[in-house]
């Protein structure tokens, strides 16, 4: 049997090995991977209005869905299923609220989790706003629109009665 002579490794030997093992580590040291999604806060503030009007929608439309649901030809049976889905819904969007809610406070103030989560309330909020906004407000605001811009509301409304199955395009030289 052979002896084998052991000898204590040196920070040369230790740097050589690791070379050979991983030359980038050995080049650049340790790199931070970064796998965070990136910062994209008009798209988040577009998802959160989408996202929050159609919780809201049907939130407040109970009635208006069960008498979409009589008139169309699901069995009654499956009424309910529809309903506690609707109800999961909602019950999971609350959650996913309060997640973002606490993701934009306790997120650093440059991180991207903070403008994602920022973007998508501001989203949520404004559906909110404008969902619970009263019709009183609104016909004042129209209110204040003057002559001309009546005027020129009432012209971009009333605009010629055009049939879409009449129009043949160049290319097909009238061809159907």
């Amino acid at each position: 049997m052979r002896n084998y002579t052991f000898r204590k490794m040196t920070q040369q030997d230790f740097k050589a090995r690791v070379s050979r093992i991983d030359p980038e580590f050995s080049r650049h040291g340790e790199v931070k991977k970064s796998f965070s999604s990136p910062a994209r806060p008009i798209m988040s503030l577009i998802m959160g209005f989408g996202w929050a009007y159609l919780v809201i929608s049907v939130a407040r439309n109970r009635g208006h869905i069960e008498n979409s649901l009589l008139q169309g030809n699901l069995p009654a049976e499956y009424h309910d299923y529809v309903f506690f889905m609707l109800a999961a819904l909602l019950a999971v969007s609350a959650v996913m609220l309060g997640i973002h809610l606490f993701r934009f406070l306790m997120a650093r103030r440059a991180s991207t989790d903070k403008r994602n989560s920022g973007g998508l309330l501001a989203g949520a909020l404004a559906a909110g706003a404008l969902v619970y906004t009263p019709a009183s407000v609104f016909d004042a605001g129209l209110g204040m629109i003057d002559q001309n811009s009546r005027s020129l509301i009432v012209a971009a409304s009333s605009t010629a009665n055009i049939d879409l199955a009449s129009i043949a395009f160049v290319s097909s030289n009238g061809l159907n």
